[in-house]
C-alpha cells in the first residue's frame, strides 16, 4: 500500500541559487518540528518537564532563545514559547512533553505543517532584512540568544541572531514563505 501523504517544502517550487557578489545566502531549513508550548512560567512542574525532555528550561526573560543542543526553545509571551525540534521528531517530543507535564494546566499544540525557517547569512545578512523591516538587527542591539516577533515585507516574522553571528534564523507561516523568499531574492539584488 502506498503512502499518501508526502512532506513537502513551502519552497519547493523556487530556486535557491547560490549568492552573487556580496547577495547575503538564503536557506530553507525545512521539515523542523514547531511545537507551541503554554503555561504558566513560575509552575515548577513545566520546569521540571521541559528540563527533563528538552534538557533544558524555557527562558523567561522576554525575547530570548534557549539552546540544549538538539532544541530551541523561543519565548513568546510571558507564557508561551515556541520549541523548535530536528525534523521528524515533534510528534515524540508533543508525547513525551504532556506525559511529563502531567497534572501542570498546559498546551502543547504541533504547528509544524504551518511554519517554516530561513537561514538568512553573509556579511550583509542585517543589511538585507533592514531593508523592510522595523526592528534593529545590529548586533550591538540585537544579540545571538536573543529573538523578536516583528516583520519583514509586511509578513509576520519571528527573528534570532545565528549563535556565530554570521546572520539570522528566520522562523515564518508556510503560507507566507513563497512570497517572502522571493521578495528577499529580489531585495539581494542591490547587494550583488
Amino acid at each position: 500500500m502506498s503512502d499518501l501523504y508526502q512532506q513537502e517544502s513551502p519552497l519547493v517550487q523556487i530556486d535557491l541559487a547560490e549568492p552573487r557578489g556580496n547577495a547575503p545566502r538564503i536557506e530553507e531549513m525545512a521539515f523542523l518540528g514547531y511545537l507551541n508550548l503554554r503555561a504558566r512560567s513560575d509552575d515548577t512542574g513545566l520546569l521540571a518537564a521541559t528540563l527533563k525532555v528538552l534538557g533544558c528550561e524555557p527562558p523567561t526573560a522576554a525575547n530570548t532563545v534557549v539552546d540544549s543542543g538538539d532544541y530551541r526553545i523561543y519565548w513568546l509571551g510571558p507564557d508561551e514559547w515556541l520549541v523548535v525540534t530536528p525534523a521528524g521528531q515533534q510528534d515524540r517530543v508533543k508525547k513525551e512533553l504532556l506525559a511529563a507535564l502531567g497534572g501542570v494546566f498546559c498546551s502543547v499544540v504541533d504547528n509544524s505543517s504551518g511554519l517554516t525557517m530561513l537561514h538568512v547569512t553573509g556579511d550583509n545578512a542585517a543589511a538585507l532584512l533592514a531593508t523592510d523591516c522595523p526592528f534593529d538587527l545590529h548586533p550591538r542591539e540585537f544579540k545571538p540568544g536573543q529573538c523578536a516577533q516583528t516583520r519583514l515585507a509586511k509578513a509576520g516574522m519571528t527573528v534570532s541572531p545565528l549563535a556565530d553571528g554570521a546572520g539570522f534564523e528566520v522562523i515564518i507561516r508556510r503560507s507566507f514563505a513563497d512570497y517572502l523568499l522571493l521578495w528577499l531574492q529580489d531585495a539581494a539584488i542591490a547587494f550583488e
